[in-house]
């Protein structure tokens, strides 16, 4: 091992306990520290359907992980701080209208598994998911609005650029 490299496992969250950013220690299984998890691995999803992605929608999808940094910064930090704001609604608005437009979305229910790209989309968009509903149990939807309404959203676009990747709907570019 590297002297220079960090410790990975320091033990201290063997209780069952983790510190949160100015919260001190507190308990694996408080709200925000599952929000934290839920949005992370909603991230570990995108970065795997980036893996798949082309380059357009890989660069798309790397500035959605960085978002939802951004997002886990606003629940981490302290509730006057807020890392997401209008800004990022109007990115998502933007792509979501951008990618509509390119892309015929079915009005019948649809089954992920078309493609692999557009099944671990549509992953990714279950975890996004399930990050909202935690947001929300965690009391995130009225001061934090703006984090609520980024990952409402954001499943939103995630919806279409699964159908996207489908390949048969996708109308082309311009």
């Amino acid at each position: 091992m590297s002297e220079s490299n960090p410790p990975v496992s320091t033990g201290r969250g063997d209780d069952g306990t983790t510190t949160l950013l100015g919260a001190g220690r507190m308990g694996k299984d408080d709200p925000r520290i599952v929000v934290l998890g839920d949005v992370d691995e909603a991230s570990s999803f995108l970065g795997l359907a980036r893996s798949e992605a082309d380059e357009e929608v890989g660069g798309l999808l790397i500035e959605l992980q960085r978002l939802l940094y951004r997002v886990m910064g606003d629940v981490a930090m302290p509730k006057e701080d807020n890392f997401v704001g209008e800004q990022d609604l109007k990115l998502l608005d933007d792509a979501l209208e951008e990618w509509r437009g390119r892309t015929e979305i079915p009005k019948e229910f649809v089954i992920p598994g078309e493609s692999r790209l557009g099944a671990l989309l549509d992953v990714a968009r279950s975890v996004v998911r399930r990050a909202e509903r935690s947001l929300v149990a965690a009391g995130y939807a009225g001061e934090h609005s703006y984090a609520v309404r980024v990952v409402n959203r954001l499943s939103d676009l995630l919806f279409v650029l699964a159908r996207g990747a489908d390949g048969k709907k996708t109308l082309s570019k311009g």
